[in-house]
């Protein structure tokens, strides 16, 4: 939060999580996997100077944030609108269109995804029925994107292989979901560099999209902002 590189970040990804986070080893899930990372400082919040450094952050610098929640239920949700809340509490969190520009930027998505493994025994996952993602819109432009579906936690999850024992064979089933998992992520982020006031990539398009002639005319460089990083 304090780092000088803050305000010229396109996009920044925050998972607030309970301090309660249950432990699940005993059902088949190492304790060591991201959706069960715990730590107190979300449930007490950001300070003031911590709350206003993101409010400049994303109302007037434009920037983004990415946020996973594990689903849409109000027990899952309660961690993101608490931290919403304290932040950007004059915006409305809302549902975002299929057909919203995040799902198109690189890839042609129909839509979000959703996140494969459910629960595991009686250990619950991910709350909730499959739903559009939530965002908060700031003058049009989708500046926080509340990901229901986790699709970070697919990536990560193929890594880290979380599951074992009797439930191991749901591994394969975040390797076989990772690739779109990563395709929906890869909008995400091509989203975030071509909008708003910190990356100067608005005109971008990508080079398979443009005719022979005008491949030469693609810039080379990245903007002068990332130069100061």
């Amino acid at each position: 939060m304090t780092d000088a590189a803050f305000f010229e970040s396109p996009i920044i990804f925050m998972e607030p999580v309970p301090s309660s986070s249950v432990k699940n080893q005993s059902n088949g899930l190492l304790s060591n996997a991201v959706w069960q990372v715990s730590g107190d400082r979300p449930s007490f919040g950001y300070t003031d100077r911590e709350a206003q450094r993101i409010r400049e952050y994303v109302i007037n610098r434009g920037g983004f944030i990415y946020m996973p929640t594990h689903g849409n239920t109000e027990l899952a949700m309660q961690p993101a609108l608490r931290v919403l809340r304290q932040i950007l509490p004059e915006y409305h969190l809302v549902s975002i269109p299929h057909d919203h520009e995040i799902y198109n930027s690189f890839y042609e998505l129909n839509g979000p995804l959703r996140f494969p493994v459910r629960k595991i025994g009686s250990t619950i996952l991910h709350h909730g029925p499959y739903s559009q993602l939530q965002g908060v819109f700031i003058d049009d432009r989708l500046a926080v994107l509340v990901d229901t579906e986790a699709m970070i936690h697919v990536m990560d999850g193929a890594v880290q292989k979380p599951f074992f024992g009797h439930y191991q064979d749901r591994n394969k089933i975040l390797d076989e979901f990772a690739p779109a998992a990563a395709r929906q992520l890869i909008n995400v982020v091509i989203y975030a560099v071509t909008h708003g006031n910190i990356s100067d990539y608005s005109n971008y398009i990508p080079e398979d999209a443009l005719a022979d002639g005008d491949v030469d005319n693609v810039p080379k460089t990245a903007p002068n902002v990332a130069d100061r990083l």
